[in-house]
């Protein structure tokens, strides 16, 4: 299992095919870590991710994806301060 409590590698990572995302996992009332398999898959991704190499531009193409982790954000009942 990959997790991240990144929104932006979250938003990113939900939109690889190859992924599946698994839910939230609630860390405490401000946090979750998002969490997505398999992970070795996901690492790959999210190492693409920080270093450039995947074109993480592409996700602000798809929006949706974000609105989706906000909504488990919500969902979850974590606020962000």
């Amino acid at each position: 299992m990959y997790k991240t409590s990144s929104l932006t590698l979250a938003s990113y990572l939900r939109t690889i095919k190859e992924l599946e995302f698994k839910g939230v996992d609630k860390i405490d009332p401000n946090k979750v870590d998002f969490m997505f398999e398999p992970a070795d898959v996901a690492e790959k991704h999210a190492d693409a991710f920080f270093s450039g190499k995947d074109g993480y531009l592409e996700l602000f193409k798809n929006y949706r994806a974000l609105k989706d982790m906000i909504f488990e954000i919500k969902r979850n009942n974590v606020s962000k301060k």
